[in-house]
């Protein structure tokens, strides 16, 4: 049978929004990555909720909001509950960005598209997967196969196959092909001195991403050496220096460079405090230890031979709270008390919101001050707007094809900014005694609505047991077998009982074993309540409040974590009312400004000459400027250039038939054939010849191949050249039996 295969764009096409796509193999539909940004609009979303529930199967390829921002909600309100897969890592610090993120956006306003719960839900529906572990997709789709390959750029950041049979799909986004200082470099290289690796090469369909197809970048070592030295020369003059981060993907690369960076020069670490700020950087940095197996070798080596946890960030403080920041930065022990400045840093990296944006607004304005972003940011987000305002501040003059400047921070003129201030003040004056009014009135409601629901189990639970011992689970008319209308009545009754209106509880339908009135009828019955022992499948049922002991902890030997005391208040500590309020704030950009890029993504020079080793039969290309992707699919219809021509740049929306035509069949292989058929190892591989018929068995829905001893014998078998043909290889076994061989000038064997 014939395979087919379509491609569609529901997000990240032609521009540089997050990244959603839909891959169509015959019948089974597999989403590949479900990313947004904190804005959460976009027709991307709209074409999301349309085809959710008709999916089969996610992909995740990164932790972080690009790729996972929108899981959340589609599991949650578009009915998005089909399998997911992504790695391990992916998987844990993935939900953490979640879960961050929906912190951040309930303190600033009034989100309800999902919470905690819905992100605790949907990353358990994940199945987490180690790399190179084929994972079959499940029911009538078990033929097609996805694996998860090393990525690069993130912990756990994934290249995809998806095979079933006759088409072997890449999907490659946001990858990196060289070792960082915590993770290794994705499996495309991983072959022998720099090459890439075969059992990636030659796919029917490779996807990727132009987004740096047009962006050269100078060495990974000049631009660290540029970054820290960005850094270092803010410290040395007394400024606060902003580092814009994610909360749980590249947060981590950078934290680790500074880190083994910091403690070299002694004067900083008495004048500054080196801190990682954010909601949930204790658990991330938790998460990252036990993560060290997804990282580079390095990592675990260097700490183990320091006697400390892997990748324990000794040097960099970890903040949770503003509050906190500033009890850092006021003073301790190492400065003598005296005030300290910092280098923080602080989510979210499109300073959009959270505390990138608020230290932003704290800091912008004082000259000694400097906001190097490692993170280029979102479209239309703050982080990306300064980052236009530097690139046409540096880079006027500079060849298109040579690597970006590096330039130590810079003052831009005339940098005045507009910033969209989204937070939660406390009620005042009349809304404040309106919003306790309405409190007032709801847990009264909420009291009574408890104290009729206790009376009418009191009243109806239990008085039908009879003297003679009957279980509770005998006795007709319990409250639990009540019906809805039963109840309503009950609730009525009740209401005139307890407003004076009347002094008879009249309970339709229900025997009485201690009324004097024939059985059946309805009952006329004074309201008296006989306490009897309630009990269950167990036995009889004890409230335990009643039997605690209370325990006195004022003793003066008892340590406290002081993490656990300070979360503990703070869940303790009375819901303060508020309201979301908006506000535009022009501020003056007086403070100097950087950019390295530490993004941990292919380079435009590298990304042309991988997709050249790679060799795919098509290609498809995404996510990346209009005209990162028009240069990049320029360049690989070249003539010159060795790749495949069959290049597609779908728009979103656009849907792509991208099938090979090749022609698949199953069928099950008898037993004699092994036995028969003899087999050869060749290169890692075992070959043979096969001569055989294929029959249907009785009932059978797939043919079966069976051994044919006659047609083997008298048939003639072919060469057949397996693997790569080389020539060189060919001309060496040839001159071992005396055969002489040349090249000529076009490299032919003669």
């Amino acid at each position: 049978m014939s395979s087919t295969l379509q491609f569609t764009a529901i997000s990240g096409a032609h521009n540089e929004d997050a990244v959603c796509y839909l891959l169509e193999i015959d019948d089974a539909r597999i989403l590949l990555d479900c990313g947004s940004y904190e804005d959460y609009s976009g027709e991307g979303l709209a074409r999301l909720q349309r085809i959710a529930r008709q999916v089969d199967a996610v992909l995740l390829s990164h932790p972080d909001m690009a790729h996972v921002g929108a899981y959340p909600l589609a599991y949650a309100k578009y009915g998005l509950t089909c399998p997911a897969y992504a790695t391990q890592a992916t998987h844990m610090m993935g939900a953490l960005c979640m879960q961050d993120a929906s912190k951040t956006l309930a303190a600033r306003e009034e989100f309800t598209l999902f919470n905690e719960k819905d992100v605790e839900a949907a990353f358990d529906n994940v199945t987490p997967l180690q790399y190179s572990q084929p994972k079959a997709l499940p029911g009538r789709h078990s033929h097609i196969v996805v694996t998860a390959h090393a990525a690069g750029h993130t912990i756990g950041g994934t290249i995809w196959t998806i095979n079933n049979g006759a088409e072997d799909v890449l999907y490659a986004l946001d990858y990196n092909h060289t070792k960082e200082e915590h993770l290794r470099r994705c499996s495309l290289m991983e072959g022998a001195e720099g090459m890439l690796s075969r059992r990636l090469t030659k796919p029917t369909l490779l996807i990727t991403d132009a987004l740096n197809a047009t962006y050269n970048l100078a060495t990974r070592k000049k631009r660290v050496e540029c970054f820290l030295d960005s850094v270092g020369a803010v410290v040395k003059r007394g400024g606060n220096v902003l580092i814009p981060v994610d909360s749980a993907a590249r947060v981590l690369e950078i934290a680790y460079v500074l880190n083994e960076w910091w403690p070299r020069e002694r004067s900083r670490r008495d004048t500054h405090a080196l801190c990682l700020l954010g909601g949930s950087a204790r658990k991330m940095r938790s998460f990252a230890q036990s993560l060290v197996g997804w990282m580079a070798s390095s990592v675990e080596g260097q700490m183990s031979d320091r006697d400390t946890k892997p990748f324990d960030l000794r040097h960099v403080s970890i903040v949770q709270t503003m509050a906190e920041l500033d009890r850092k930065m006021r003073g301790d022990t190492r400065s003598r008390g005296r005030p300290r400045r910092a280098v923080v840093l602080a989510p979210v990296e499109g300073m959009t919101m959270g505390f990138s944006q608020e230290l932003f607004l704290r800091w912008a304005g004082d000259k000694k001050n400097a906001i190097v972003m490692p993170q280029r940011g979102p479209p239309g987000s703050l982080a990306r707007h300064l980052f236009s305002r530097w690139w046409d501040r540096t880079q006027n003059g500079r060849a298109a094809d040579s690597p970006m400047r590096l330039e130590l921070p810079v003052r831009l003129s005339r940098a005045r900014v507009t910033v969209t201030v989204k937070r939660r003040v406390p009620l005042e004056g009349a809304e404040l005694e309106a919003w306790i009014a309405q409190e007032r009135r709801r847990k009264e409601q909420e009291a009574a609505r408890d104290a009729m629901l206790k009376r009418k189990r009191d009243m109806l639970d239990d008085d039908e047991v009879s003297s003679d011992g009957d279980s509770d689970s005998e006795a007709p008319g319990r409250i639990d077998d009540m019906g809805p209308e039963a109840i309503s009545e009950v609730d009525l009754a009740t209401e005139r009982l307890l407003s004076g209106q009347t002094y008879d509880l009249y309970i339709k339908g229900r025997e009485s074993t201690r009324s004097l009135a024939a059985p059946g009828a309805g009952q006329f019955m004074f309201p008296f309540q006989e306490k009897m022992r309630r009990t269950d499948d167990y036995g009889e049922i004890y409230d335990v409040d009643e039997y605690a002991v209370k325990v006195d902890n004022d003793d003066a030997g008892v340590m406290f974590d002081v993490d656990a005391v300070e979360e503990a208040e703070e869940a303790a500590a009375p819901e303060q009312p508020t309201k979301p309020v908006v506000e535009e704030r022009r501020v003056q950009v007086n403070c100097q400004l950087a950019f390295v890029d530490m993004e941990g993504r292919v380079s435009g020079n590298s990304l042309r000459n991988i997709l050249v080793n790679v060799i795919p039969k098509r290609l498809v290309l995404v996510h990346g400027s209009s005209a990162s992707t028009k240069a990049l699919a320029d360049y690989c219809r070249d003539p010159s250039v060795q790749v495949t021509k069959d290049v597609y740049a779908p728009s979103v929306g656009e849907i792509l038939n991208v099938s090979s035509g090749i022609n698949a069949y199953q069928v099950q292989l008898a037993d004699a054939l092994f036995k028969q058929v003899r087999m050869a190892s060749l290169h890692g591989s075992t070959v043979g010849f096969v001569g055989g018929r294929i029959h249907y068995a009785q009932d059978a829905q797939v043919p079966t191949l069976d051994f044919d001893s006659a047609g083997l014998d008298s048939a003639w078998q072919p060469p057949v050249l397996v693997g790569d043909p080389r020539l060189s290889a060919l001309r060496s076994a040839l001159e071992k039996h005396g055969i002489a061989t040349r090249f000529d000038s076009e490299a032919t064997l003669i």
